[in-house]
């Protein structure tokens, strides 16, 4: 009996190259030419793709990180190159009915009599507050886009980080010639347009339904009319590098669009973890013997004194930072991941209307 292959190949509508594709791959693209085909041969219009920094503005960028986290001298860059991941971006436009119940209250007054002393009657006024419930009606428009990554199983390093930095709105045609020179490859896509249709519609709806939420207490009732337009096929580039440092290799990440680094492993030297081993030791000694002066600061009474739980407080806070620098000198490395502005929110057209 044949073993099974796990890999179907195709000819390139364009070139006549072979295209090998794994048996999940619904969109193909071509390493030869560019050309981005579906499982039938048939072009994919309208293909997009995410401009990408010069390799050698990556490769900077790394070393500029590494030296930061105190890894500089003895690395060598040994692997570096681009892979491009495909995305569907869906337009979208909803309107959205919806109905709830606001909670509120109103503040009520009530009189009470009372004896006083001399046995004269005195009255007050006491206020008390009684909620109320009212239905609430409205209505809003939201418009947009989804950006659905066009793969299932994504596995390459810092692609988390990658997802939180992605900002699909500065797509440019794609042009194969700019991205030749890099050496890239291009990831195939395991979903299809009809399939990233779906997927964005139950994101609207769901995005739709939690802002309906925020405006009630409790939601009733929530129906969202949403219209989607052909989704628009983007490739966008993840730098994937490998560095050699005293004979181990490491992993670093970065986006092509600006060249910052995700994330990266870090090794740690042997003086490293000595000296945080050090620092940790000592810090130990600080929070016991700060720990101890507080506690020996009593009042007559036998209270501890204000000074003595400031002192306290501080040892409890010196121990915590010392198991940080303890904890960092029995390990072989550390992941240090960029921060990561939020991406800045889509465009969406919004017309809230009260009922």
């Amino acid at each position: 009996m044949a073993q099974e292959t796990t890999e179907i190949t195709k000819n390139c509508p364009q070139c006549g190259a072979v295209l090998v594709k794994s048996p999940e791959d619904l969109i193909i693209t071509c390493a030869y030419c560019g050309e981005t085909v579906d499982v039938e041969g048939k072009k994919i219009p309208n293909h997009q793709m995410l401009p990408s920094q010069e390799g050698a503005t990556i490769q900077a960028n790394i070393q500029e990180f590494l030296k930061k986290n105190h890894v500089e001298e003895g690395v060598v860059i040994e692997e570096l190159k681009a892979v491009y991941l495909p995305y569907w971006v869906v337009p979208f436009n909803s309107n959205t009915q919806y109905y709830g119940v606001l909670n509120s209250a109103v503040t009520r007054y009530r009189t009470i009599q009372s004896r006083d002393a001399q046995g004269r009657t005195v009255t007050r006024q006491v206020s008390y507050t009684v909620p109320v419930f009212r239905d609430e009606r409205g209505s809003f428009n939201r418009g947009g886009r989804e950006n659905c990554i066009a793969r299932k199983h994504t596995t390459f390093y810092g692609f988390d980080k990658f997802q939180d930095s992605l900002f699909l709105d500065t797509i440019q045609p794609f042009d194969y010639q700019q991205v030749k020179k890099y050496g890239a490859e291009f990831i195939n896509a395991e979903v299809d347009a009809n399939e990233a249709q779906r997927d964005a519609y139950g994101r609207v709806e769901n995005a739709n339904r939690r802002l309906a939420a925020s405006k009630v207490n409790k939601l009733v009732r929530c129906d969202s009319r949403i219209q989607l337009e052909y989704p628009t096929y983007v490739h966008a580039p993840l730098w994937q590098a490998r560095f050699k440092f005293q004979e181990k290799i490491y992993k670093v990440a970065a986006t092509g669009t600006s060249g910052t680094v995700l994330k990266a492993e870090i090794p740690l030297t042997f003086g490293r973890r000595m000296k945080n081993l050090a620092i940790g030791i000592t810090m130990l000694l600080v929070c016991a013997y700060a720990a101890q002066w507080g506690y020996g600061l009593r009042t007559p009474d036998g209270d501890i004194e204000t000074w003595g739980w400031i002192l306290l407080i501080i040892g409890f806070a010196v121990m915590v930072l010392s198991f940080l620098f303890t904890s960092t000198a029995f390990r072989m490395q550390l992941e240090k991941s960029a921060k990561i502005k939020k991406q800045k929110p889509q465009k969406t057209a919004m017309n809230l209307e009260g009922a």
